[in-house]
């Protein structure tokens, strides 16, 4: 069997609603909704891996919200509702949805990309250059969290330190 390919794109919040909450909120009954309350502003990043039949089978969400820290950055992007079908785990979903999303702050002008994340999400995270912030706190229903965050360079700085870095002697 062969893996399935997927790409990541822009989607429409309601076609990653089902997986979002069977991920990350199964406690919730089939009449509540795992919605955010910005779910669906323009503003708002929402990420799909999508099959080529339609199916998403990993998403996230980035949204501009100020960190609970003194980031000293004037822009910071929320990472929130970062989900993966379990079939499709281990599989490079996560991190390639991670690397988009760090190319759309990048290209934004870059800034603080943090999370509240699982624990047990911790070790995936801090493959993605990550790093803890503050205690570990109980989310009730849902379990332990902690802050997670990391600075992503503009688009212009990243080009201009590697560039430097070419020329240094």
């Amino acid at each position: 069997m062969h893996a399935q390919e997927f790409r990541v794109e822009r989607v429409e919040v309601e076609r990653v609603l089902a997986l979002r909450q069977a991920v990350l909120r199964p406690h919730l009954g089939p009449q509540q909704r795992f919605e955010l309350p910005d779910d669906r502003l323009e503003s708002t990043l929402c990420l799909g891996a999508v099959l080529s039949d339609g199916t998403v089978v990993g998403t996230a969400r980035l949204t501009r919200e100020p960190p609970p820290f003194d980031a000293r950055a004037q822009r910071s992007w929320r990472l929130r509702g970062m989900a993966t079908a379990p079939s499709f785990r281990r599989r490079g979903v996560g991190s390639a949805i991670m690397r988009v999303l760090g190319a759309h702050v990048s290209a934004e002008g870059g800034g603080v990309l943090w999370c509240n994340a699982r624990l047990a999400a911790v070790g995936f995270y801090e493959q993605g250059g990550l790093r803890r912030w503050g205690e570990v706190w109980d989310e009730p229903e849902i379990g332990p969290h902690v802050v997670m965050w990391t600075e992503v360079p503009a688009a212009g700085a990243a080009r201009a330190r590697a560039a430097g870095a070419e020329h240094d002697g």
